[in-house]
């Protein structure tokens, strides 16, 4: 009984995602990269490696905010750390 109404939920949200993705306009469906266009600069293999490198960056930081939980500290360390993300990813 609880395997077909939990099936039932599944089915409804791949239903409502289908149908997103049919309302989505056409430049969001193609993933093929191409560098000149804003949204698909984010399949490319260059903004992929940047991305790994920006959460490692958070991780990094999220582990020192673990061992100094000091208000001052996590405030300067979280925008610091914001800052830093927003330069690396930016397109230049």
């Amino acid at each position: 009984m609880m395997f077909g109404r939990s099936r039932g939920i599944s089915m409804f949200k791949y239903f409502v995602l289908f149908h997103c993705w049919l309302a989505a306009p056409n430049w969001m469906r193609d993933h093929t990269p191409d560098q000149d266009h804003f949204y698909r600069r984010l399949f490319t293999a260059k903004h992929k490696a940047k991305r790994r490198k920006v959460k490692s960056i958070w991780i990094t930081a999220l582990s020192v905010l673990l061992l100094f939980p000091s208000p001052p500290i996590i405030v300067a360390t979280l925008l610091f750390t914001t800052f830093l993300s927003f330069s690396y990813l930016d397109e230049s």
